[in-house]
């Protein structure tokens, strides 16, 4: 799998280089007569977004070198990378400061919830030793709460400083934990005052043993690596170039009109997956029975309704679907380059099935969560473990936490194999074999890192 990285990485970085240098005369001239601004390349996906006037957009789509013009409909002007604000930077710096230091170990016996045991990851850990040691997630969401059990996960950029500078010149400034393609700052803590997703989520793959004793990791020895931006490319671009194993994805869109857009995202969660990392999300909340329902076939969106990234649904403790998880299938007919799947050969989806209700995650100490009627278990520096919120959001931690497992059990397994893996292990669900509302079934850590091991042997 690392030398497959090496191979896309400079593929995709040479064929993105030589298409530009064919491109770049044309498009500097209809810069300079004000027809195109903004110019921003990727090579994630070979080409550049920019705002261009219709003349510019009918002579750039002559050429016989583009293939394609799409409408990006997630665009944002530019920003150049600033420094944090000094609020930011002081609050940062604490963070690196705990970091530092050695995790506080509980005098009280670790306390582990059900549904750890119950997707068999107790068992993964003192069996197999697989605990997703060496395996950096990056996770994709509103970033973390300053608590001790997750900056103790964080993965750190080595050759970053909290100083306001990009000290290993790859033009962003204080990306010491991550980045948040939003502001273009090296902030990832969060910044919401009545929730935090992000905690959440984090806390579910990889939280470390709080002062209290709770653990809430299904991966305890696997690094984050914080992200804000899920739409833009360059948040893809940056996770592959600093080691990401698995992406962790929580946003989603429904009932919009994308077109042609979803045809570029898959070409870049393919190259991805063919440079090694595996992308992971949770189906969505629009089931049948949701108050947000959609109808079937829109109820799983991009990016979960693209082949390679898997969509995991929701049951409770019991087994039962959930009712607001999302159910399959997923279209891709009329989808320029990808019209693989129409509607009377649909995509199967969701992919798996996890718990996403009724277990403590790390979140915002606030007298708010009482009125929601969630409860407060336990709490430490920064943040409270709280029962009550839900969501297939928390699904897809799960099985980015299986597959942070697996991956520390076979460091050598290709991304597409991982989740073949996940696929054949599942304990299935309801009707015989694959469907629509539990996929493949639930996830099974124990089962998919023997079969892990047995295939590296």
């Amino acid at each position: 799998r690392s030398q497959n990285r090496k191979e896309v990485l400079a593929l995709l970085r040479d064929k993105a280089d030589k298409s530009w240098t064919k491109a770049q005369k044309s498009v500097d001239g209809l810069l300079e007569k004000g027809d195109l601004r903004g110019v921003r390349r990727f090579w994630i996906v070979n080409g550049f977004s920019c705002f261009a006037k219709p003349a510019a957009i009918r002579k750039l789509a002559k050429r016989t070198d583009v293939s394609y013009v799409y409408l990006d409909r997630f665009a944002r002007p530019l920003k150049k990378p600033l420094p944090m604000s000094d609020k930011q930077t002081t609050a940062m710096k604490e963070v690196l400061a705990t970091w530092k230091k050695k995790a506080i170990e509980s005098s009280k016996a670790v306390k582990i919830s059900w549904n750890v045991r119950e997707i068999g990851a107790v068992r993964a850990w003192n069996e197999e030793n697989a605990t997703g040691r060496g395996v950096t997630v990056a996770v994709i969401d509103s970033g973390i709460l300053p608590t001790p059990p997750l900056i103790h996960a964080l993965a750190r950029n080595p050759k970053e400083e909290l100083n306001g500078k990009d000290d290993d010149g790859n033009g962003l400034i204080d990306d010491v934990f991550g980045y948040d393609f939003l502001s273009n700052t090296g902030y990832v803590l969060e910044t919401g005052r009545t929730m935090s997703h992000g905690s959440c989520c984090a806390g579910i793959i990889a939280g470390r043993t709080s002062s209290t004793g709770w653990q809430t990791a299904i991966a305890p020895d696997s690094r984050l690596l914080l992200l804000k931006g899920g739409f833009d490319l360059r948040s893809m671009e940056y996770l592959l170039l600093n080691g990401a194993d698995l992406v962790s994805m929580s946003y989603m869109i429904v009932g919009r009109d994308l077109g042609q857009i979803r045809g570029l995202f898959r070409n870049a969660f393919e190259h991805l997956s063919l440079g090694g990392v595996l992308a992971v999300g949770g189906a969505g909340n629009f089931g049948p029975k949701s108050r947000r329902a959609m109808p079937t076939g829109k109820q799983i969106g991009l990016p979960k309704d693209i082949p390679c990234v898997l969509a995991v649904a929701g049951v409770d403790q019991k087994r039962v679907p959930l009712p607001f998880s999302s159910e399959g299938p997923c279209f891709w007919g009329g989808v320029e380059f990808f019209s693989d799947y129409p509607k009377d050969k649909p995509l199967g989806k969701p992919d798996l099935t996890a718990f996403p209700t009724g277990y403590p995650v790390w979140n915002v100490t606030s007298p708010l969560n009482a009125r929601r009627g969630w409860k407060e278990v336990s709490k430490d520096q920064g943040a409270s473990l709280i029962i009550g919120p839900a969501g297939n959001s928390f699904s897809g931690p799960h099985c980015a936490g299986v597959a942070a497992l697996v991956f520390s059990a076979n460091p050598a397994i290709n991304s597409w194999e991982v989740s073949e893996i996940l696929k054949r292990t599942a304990k299935d669900l309801g009707p015989k074999g694959r469907d629509n509302v539990y996929g493949a079934g639930l996830i099974d850590a124990l089962a998919a890192v023997r079969a892990a091991k047995k295939k590296k042997d």
